[in-house]
């Protein structure tokens, strides 16, 4: 459900447009939501598919009747040409709008031209080789056009009617909550009403709420800071726009500070003309229809990045738990039979957007702390076993973890999760430590491969650490984690840093 335009001064009807705009996005069932960039893609693979198999319904005919073998192999390296092309006509016509959903573009001559455009260009590649006869090139790449511009209309066709029942069910919703409650904060209010836009408003909060400091059309204000960062941890905003005025730059600059902890995108209501802000590597300039907005923040991981890291994750999870099964057998009966106590200890910790799960870790001490106090291992700490000793000193500790990653609390890369202890006094010591949790943890990361495993003796190594972190969520990619892995098995080898 949209919020509706505020079209009267009426103080209750606004306090109760907005509450039951709350309530509805509130109450609405947690649904899997699809990323609007994924799906439009989704539809351009659809559409490479298509010109694919449209040239290889003539290609089957002509090789039935005694064409060359190897017809097969040369009509589907064309075909992947064309295809290509294909796209590329599509994309930079518009064809694969991410803010279209219920209504994903079909234009049967857009389709046509494209397709045209592709015959031309792969004209001649391999093709007359293999085919006998101007007749029978004609006939084939006639029949070649008709097949794929058939399954082009009947792949936008069923795009259309999939990806509009899927927004009517609220998988495309962008939730959106606002802070500030004034006039800007109105104008949000009004914009977000579009019941065109997808988007639904989660509330608006605000910590300042003296009438003399409210919009006189009295939005209803849903909570303070604190509420809306609670709201955040429960996945229930996907942005933030953040609508003060211009008089309180610094009020900006503290509240977007603590909502950077959050995984969602943060914007915050410029107060110049979008055009005299200069775009550069910190932050960029968009718009919410006449609203200029500042990009804060992007959403760490979106689109098709969870994707290929969950991929990455069950794949090589997977392959890796396979090949330590031995391995983990025998480091099991060593641990039962040097120390009486449980093979495994697991320990409470953070994860994604701080939610608590249990890491399992092979037991290598004599102690099982998970309270409120958990000291850190030292060189020569008379608490880790013998077996331990030499687990530690090689990771072999942490590879039940791989069960944490299957289940998808944790990642094989990402930033190593703490002991809620070591979490809680380093939260007080570091302003940006708690950003760390906008991604899954990771058995490894990008700090543990630059050396800073192990003991954190003092605040600068802490604060090196968070560092790196948030360089892997900023910079993350597919090769930087098959780079960190690589290295993280020279350094498991050398065991430098490791207690």
């Amino acid at each position: 459900m949209t919020v509706a335009l505020i079209g009267s001064t009426d103080r209750e009807r606004a306090h109760e447009t907005t509450r039951s705009a709350t309530t509805a996005t509130s109450d609405q069932p947690h649904r899997k939501r699809w990323s609007r960039q994924v799906a439009a893609d989704v539809v351009g693979l659809g559409d490479g598919a298509a010109i694919v198999f449209g040239a290889i319904i003539p290609t089957a005919f002509y090789v039935a009747t005694d064409g060359p073998s190897d017809a097969f192999i040369t009509v589907v390296r064309v075909a992947l040409l064309a295809s290509i092309i294909v796209y590329m006509c599509l994309r930079n016509w518009g064809m694969y709008p991410v803010n279209a959903m219920h209504d994903f573009p079909i234009r049967p001559g857009a389709l046509f031209a494209a397709l045209l455009i592709a015959m031309v260009a792969v004209l001649g590649v391999g093709l007359p080789f293999h085919i006998s006869g101007d007749l029978e090139a004609w006939a084939w790449t006639s029949t070649w056009v008709t097949a794929s511009f058939v399954l082009l209309l009947a792949n936008r066709m069923l795009a259309n009617v999939v990806l509009s029942r899927q927004k009517m069910a609220g998988r495309f919703r962008q939730r959106v909550a606002v802070y500030g409650a004034g006039e800007i904060a109105r104008r949000v209010h009004q914009y977000l009403g579009s019941n065109d836009l997808g988007i639904s408003l989660v509330g608006i909060f605000d910590d300042r709420k003296a009438k003399d400091r409210l919009d006189d059309q009295a939005i209803a204000i849903s909570g303070g800071l604190d509420d809306l960062l609670s709201a955040g941890r429960k996945d229930d905003i996907d942005q933030i726009i953040i609508a003060l005025p211009q008089a309180a730059d610094k009020r900006t600059t503290d509240i977007a500070r603590r909502l950077e902890q959050l995984p969602v995108s943060l914007h915050v209501v410029t107060h110049i003309a979008s055009d005299l802000i200069v775009e550069g590597p910190a932050h960029k300039v968009s718009g919410l229809g006449p609203i200029g907005l500042l990009d804060v923040k992007a959403k760490p991981l979106s689109d098709w990045a969870p994707i290929h890291k969950r991929v990455e994750d069950v794949g090589l999870g997977f392959v890796f738990l396979l090949a330590s099964l031995p391995l983990m057998v025998i480091i099991a009966l060593l641990i039962k039979l040097e120390s009486n106590g449980p093979v495994f200890f697991r320990q409470r910790r953070r994860g994604h957007n701080q939610k608590v799960i249990e890491v399992i870790k092979f037991r290598t001490m004599t102690v099982m702390e998970n309270g409120n106090h958990v000291s850190q291992a030292v060189p020569n700490d008379p608490r880790v076993t013998g077996v331990g000793w030499w687990l530690r000193r090689t990771s072999l500790d942490e590879l039940p973890q791989l069960i944490n990653v299957l289940k998808g609390e944790m990642s094989i890369v990402g930033p190593r999760p703490h002991a809620l202890a070591h979490d809680e006094a380093w939260e007080n010591m570091l302003a940006h430590y708690i950003n760390r949790h906008q991604v899954k943890p990771g058995i490894t990361g990008l700090a543990q491969v630059r050396g800073l495993r192990g003991l954190a003796g003092d605040d600068n190594t802490i604060h090196e650490r968070v560092r790196n972190d948030l360089e892997y969520i900023a910079h993350w990619s597919f090769w930087l984690d098959l780079k960190i892995i690589a290295r993280t098995v020279c350094a498991i080898l050398t065991g430098r840093n490791a207690h």
